[in-house]
């Protein structure tokens, strides 16, 4: 990998390891002595603002450059979150809370641009597998630090927290300019020929959101990805109830999520390296396969062992269709719109997060097992949309859905 993608790298994982704020922001507010329903706003509003942050940072990507865009977000959240334990009203709070949760996700459409653009075409999914292991050691461990250092005050959480953002902004400023970037891309391609080779869909369209929402093979692939999403979701939702159901403690549930992320952890860049060698629709397809059939097997039976080869199929088919399809958005988007293709597939995908859990709950009081029937069949439609909308290898001579 060249030195801007392991700075890339580098900034994702400090990134990560500073991000207590989602994780203890009810603990500070009721500390503070906020009410119950305070925090709750509070909490939804960063919610809103990371979704929000997402597709305004695709947007900005786009028209200011990628390390712009980085360096930008990072310093504004870093700035907001030193400001945060220092307001006293709640409605100052919720609207700061706002504007971190919408800053600190800014960065990530034009970071994944980033990477496509810094690696030639027959490395991204590894890449992206990466990319993937930094962030989620980040997000496994950030929490733990955060425990240690609100064991000190909670005004040294945020002041770490922002430091960790300010940290990712300035390692950004030695990232390539979007003209660097664009005239000396690994692909050998100048932004000029990739232009060339733009879908009938996009082609001559402003570049806008609009001009994506064109792309109708790319929407029915997100549409795929939706109920992808609300497949997966049900490991953080739904799965708890099945494993207490079934007479287990709370503990077999969370060691459960533990052997998950240790697997990914150890093997997903291993098995990375004989993934990217099948076609990104082969890859996607099998890896929904995988996770569906995982969520399936839970209707197997309430044995532990059960439960633990259920949560290892559909672990491996994370580990298998995740990096592809993080890698997908942005291998197939024309260079000027690349940072709207990939935040518009991370809109989808917390989409399908956000309904996921909702449906699964409900479904699970009337009907326990039809849960997991229900992630079968979204699982079906998830592997059709996806073949049908993404071509055997990723490339920018994509014919129209309807031709």
């Amino acid at each position: 990998m060249s030195r801007p993608v392991w700075l890339l790298l580098i900034g994702t994982l400090i990134n990560r390891l500073g991000s207590f704020l989602q994780v203890y922001l009810v603990l500070y507010l009721t500390d503070r002595g906020f009410s119950t329903a305070s925090t709750g706003f509070a909490l939804g509003a960063f919610g809103v603002g990371t979704v929000v942050g997402v597709i305004i940072g695709g947007s900005v990507s786009d028209r200011l450059g990628y390390r712009h865009t980085i360096v930008g977000s990072m310093l504004v959240a870093g700035v907001l979150t030193v400001v945060l334990p220092h307001l006293t009203n709640i409605a100052a709070v919720v609207g700061v809370v706002g504007a971190v949760g919408l800053t600190s996700q800014a960065y990530r459409p034009a970071a994944s641009a980033l990477l496509i653009d810094l690696t030639p075409p027959e490395r991204h999914i590894m890449v992206f597998a990466a990319y993937r292991l930094a962030y989620n050691v980040g997000t496994v461990a950030g929490p733990l630090l955060g425990a240690l250092l609100i064991t000190y005050s909670y005004e040294a959480m945020f002041y770490c927290n922002a430091i960790a953002l300010v940290a990712f902004g300035l390692l950004a400023f030695s990232l390539p300019k979007h003209s660097e970037v664009a005239h000396a891309s690994p692909s050998g391609d100048s932004e000029e020929v990739a232009d060339a080779r733009e879908s009938p869909e996009t082609a001559g369209r402003p570049a806008s959101y609009l001009a994506v929402l064109t792309d109708t093979r790319f929407i029915v692939f997100n549409i795929a990805m939706i109920l992808g999403g609300m497949v997966y979701i049900q490991s953080i939702s739904t799965l708890a109830l099945q494993v207490t159901a079934a007479g287990h403690a709370p503990g077999f549930y969370a060691a459960l999520l533990s052997i998950n992320a240790f697997v990914i952890t150890c093997l997903e860049l291993p098995i990375t390296r004989f993934v990217q060698r099948m076609t990104d629709r082969a890859t996607v397809a099998l890896g929904n396969i995988l996770v569906g059939a995982g969520m399936m097997l839970y209707l197997a039976g309430p044995s532990a062992a059960v439960l633990v080869v259920a949560t290892l199929v559909w672990t491996a088919g994370e580990m298998v269709g995740t990096p592809t399809i993080t890698a997908y958005p942005g291998r197939i988007a024309p260079p000027r719109l690349r940072g709207r293709y990939i935040a518009l597939s991370e809109f989808a995908t917390q989409v399908g997060y956000a309904a996921g859990p909702a449906l699964g709950v409900a479904l699970w009081a009337v009907w326990p097992a039809g849960v997991w029937w229900l992630c079968g069949v979204l699982t079906v439609l998830a592997v059709f949309g996806s073949s049908v909308s993404m071509p055997g290898a990723a490339d920018r001579n994509r014919q129209p859905l309807d031709s």
